[in-house]
């Protein structure tokens, strides 16, 4: 679970740096505010168990303090324990029906446990209250593409594209979907495009490669296996399903 534990560091990064910012602009704290600010500031080192420990104090101050909950959220996230993870969600977003991060973050927690159901309501709600968020759109778009509903995946990757085109792994993941519906062509389009919005993703250059292979293009895919295995991809694995789609031309 990986994925779960950095993507739950990096969405409570913006909200950590907010808090800490507002909180150091009081002259006086309260005894809540100054276990929150001690929490906080263990989430940012790494330190999960002591920020669990504060947060704790926190709520038994003020059971209303909604960040607290968010924030053990993904502290627990981190530490594998997600049924607690979901509990603290639950009550970030019954103490602040507009919190949209609290969803979010439960959508990816619901997503990354094989829940996609669950996930898809949490992404739509984040979406009703923050509609201009792209990386919400993504997200919804690759539960969309799970459950293979082709449309509402491709409008969402769009929206998403749309709000801000400058995200590479909007357009690989875009790209891996269109590839799923044999859509090469297409699909290597938007691996071009994540390349040339990161010219160092070996994922992208490797799912190039693919998609060169598909239409038979096999200088191109060479090169582009060329260009990933130097930056790190495994070489044997791309080899090996470049070859099956060669013998299947």
């Amino acid at each position: 679970m990986r994925g779960v534990d950095m993507r739950s560091l990096m969405l409570t990064t913006s909200l950590i740096l907010a808090a800490l910012v507002s909180l150091a602009a009081c002259s006086s704290l309260t005894d809540a505010e100054k276990n929150y600010k001690a929490a906080v500031e263990f989430q940012e080192q790494g330190k999960l168990q002591e920020a669990i420990d504060e947060y704790g104090k926190v709520l038994e101050l003020d059971p209303g303090f909604v960040d607290a909950y968010s924030n053990r959220g993904a502290v627990y996230t981190d530490l594998g324990e997600y049924q607690k993870a979901v509990q603290d969600y639950d009550q970030a977003i019954q103490l602040n029906p507009s919190n949209e991060k609290a969803y979010f973050n439960r959508g990816n927690l619901h997503a990354d446990l094989g829940k996609p159901d669950l996930a898809l309501g949490d992404y739509s709600q984040a979406i009703r209250i923050a509609p201009l968020t792209p990386d919400y759109h993504h997200r919804r778009a690759n539960v969309h593409a799970r459950l293979g509903q082709k449309e509402s995946a491709l409008q969402d990757y769009g929206e998403s594209i749309r709000l801000d085109p400058s995200i590479a792994a909007v357009f690989i993941d875009r790209g891996k979907y269109k590839g799923n519906l044999n859509q090469h062509q297409q699909a290597l389009d938007d691996f071009t495009e994540a390349i040339r919005l990161d010219a160092e993703n070996r994922e992208a250059f490797a799912l190039r490669s693919v998609g060169n292979a598909h239409v038979g293009n096999d200088d191109a895919a060479q090169q582009d296996m060329d260009r990933a295995v130097a930056l790190g991809y495994p070489q044997s694995f791309l080899e090996d399903t470049i070859q099956q789609i060669k013998d299947r031309r």
